[in-house]
């Protein structure tokens, strides 16, 4: 499967099945494109699926510096461009999300509709100075610390192998790296730093915001914001959930990601 090299990054991307509309699916951070796994195997009977590997993350370069959220964005514009896609619906978890709501400020032609799964903008704002002194001593254990409280309590004792890929994935260096923590916690347009607060009103595709109760990373509240802010965006959140909707409950999510591609098809 194709990189596509942007300004000498190298993004991995994957592309399978056929089908309207092209569907692209962007994962959360320190993740990679199989927590997209069971989308897929739905999906792919009916839609061409783009699964990328930001920036960063899995089988892409991990480059010193370049981490920022409008440059994820103009990543996935090149990949559509490689692909011969001219347009296509976001599918972004959390660091996801916020590059789908990126790109449709960015190359608004591109997008069909946003389906935005646990996310946020300007989400450091609310992380408390103790976490982030705690960070710079011990930033693995404080991430697991911040994984942990992103899965549901029911998902950790029904399904405790989510928890587990999430720390499979940030601990394992060839998919994600100490330096790209670092850099990307420190970019200005980077995970933390991000903030679109005042253009949401500028995003004007179909948007459908999809949240979990318990989720610990982005808060119900940071995503009922978003919500309030994307004119006519809808929100739906899920009780017993936290910050992984396609894992912790995937038939659900997928009836309405299902539900979502048809309302903007």
């Amino acid at each position: 499967m194709p990189h596509v090299n942007r300004d000498g990054v190298n993004v991995y991307y994957e592309s399978l099945g056929e089908g309207s509309p092209a569907l692209v699916f962007l994962h959360p951070w320190a993740t990679n494109r199989y927590i997209w796994a069971g989308q897929l195997a739905i999906f792919a009977q009916t839609n061409r699926c783009i699964m990328v590997d930001h920036r960063g993350h899995g089988q892409s370069d991990k480059p010193d510096g370049g981490y920022g959220i409008d440059e994820m964005a103009a990543d996935v514009v090149a990949i559509l461009d490689d692909a011969g896609i001219d347009r296509a619906v976001l599918v972004g978890n959390s660091i996801g999300g916020m590059t789908a709501m990126q790109m449709s400020l960015d190359a608004p032609e591109r997008v069909i509709g946003n389906l935005i799964l646990s996310s946020g903008t300007n989400i450091g704002a609310d992380t408390p100075a103790e976490v982030q002194e705690a960070m710079q001593k011990d930033w693995r254990g404080v991430f697991s610390g911040l994984l942990d409280a992103a899965v549901s309590p029911k998902s950790k004792n029904d399904k405790p192998e989510i928890l587990a890929f999430m720390e499979g994935c940030f601990r394992t260096d060839t998919n994600f790296t100490e330096g790209v923590f670092w850099t990307s916690a420190a970019d200005p347009q980077g995970v933390f730093n991000w903030d679109i607060s005042d253009r949401l009103k500028d995003i004007n595709q179909p948007t459908m915001i999809i949240a979990g109760e318990d989720d610990g990373a982005t808060t119900p509240e940071q995503n009922q914001f978003l919500a309030d802010n994307i004119p006519n965006a809808k929100i739906k959140m899920y009780k017993d959930v936290g910050h992984f909707c396609q894992l912790e409950k995937p038939s659900d999510f997928n009836a309405d990601l299902e539900t979502f591609i048809a309302s903007v098809s």
